[in-house]
């Protein structure tokens, strides 16, 4: 009795894991990284970059002096597009935390291939601050 509790114990630990919000199920690597004050901004993706469409990035807070992920509270986002003689593009671009604190994912839906501008802000327990990459869109 006590291996088959212990047995299922382990399987609802494992199960839990891996539908956790923000545990990544593919591996992620670094797309963009930017300093910010204390902070190291870093975009993180599954693939090769950001893709027209519907596309998610993970976006990560670390102490640049350990690497440690930092709980940055709220965050803000949008993307641009300049345009030669126009006025530039628009994209939403929506940001939430994941279980993870110090890690967050932003969801966008950029309409056209080229260079964006992506611009954050927030506001929290590690206080204000932005940063803007500059990530190309295939």
């Amino acid at each position: 009795m006590r291996t088959r509790l212990a047995a299922l114990l382990v399987i609802t630990a494992l199960c839990a894991a891996c539908g956790r919000a923000g545990a990544p199920t593919e591996p992620l690597r670094e797309l963009e990284k930017s300093r910010a004050g204390d902070l190291d901004v870093v975009l993180l993706t599954s693939d090769d970059g950001l893709t027209t469409g519907k596309d998610t990035v993970a976006i990560e807070f670390r102490s640049s002096s350990d690497g440690g992920l930092v709980d940055v509270g709220t965050v803000k986002a949008n993307a641009t597009m300049p345009m030669t003689g126009m006025a530039p593009m628009f994209a939403p671009v929506d940001v939430a935390p994941t279980s993870v604190p110090g890690r967050y994912l932003a969801t966008s839906e950029l309409s056209m291939a080229g260079e964006w501008r992506l611009s954050l802000e927030w506001d929290g327990p590690a206080g204000r601050g932005s940063t803007t990459f500059s990530p190309a869109v295939n």
